[in-house]
């Protein structure tokens, strides 16, 4: 007997903006063509409040962990949301999550206390 569909607690939080991301991919043409690990940058504006943009900009770095962490791509992504006569834009840059992970290596070194920034460092 077939399952039935995923509960609705599993379900991906919209808006769901893969189709940005893989836009800037592709258009650096395709995965692994990237330039010093930068694939692009995307700009969206017309957002009519601050909130909304902000939903969009934490959107974009759940779609982005949630392609990495399926094998959709391996990609990150840094954004940045500013105000523009009146209206609100969103601005990310999608990177390369391997160039990343080398940059982060060359920078500081393997000893994780000296990063800025450690996945598995407990909390404290």
């Amino acid at each position: 007997m077939p399952r039935g569909p995923a509960p609705g607690w599993r379900a991906r939080k919209p808006p769901v903006l893969d189709h940005w991301l893989m836009a800037v991919v592709n258009q650096a043409g395709g995965p692994g063509q990237h330039k010093n690990g930068c694939y692009g940058e995307l700009m969206v504006d017309g957002f009519a409040d601050r909130d909304e943009a902000i939903a969009y900009e934490k959107a974009l770095y759940r779609c982005a962990a949630y392609m990495h962490r399926n094998g959709i791509a391996d990609i990150s992504v840094h954004v940045d949301t500013e105000q523009d006569s009146g209206k609100w834009i969103v601005r990310f840059t999608v990177f390369d999550k391997t160039w990343g992970r080398k940059h982060i290596m060359d920078k500081h070194g393997p000893d994780r206390s000296k990063w800025p920034y450690d996945v598995r460092r407990k909390a404290s």
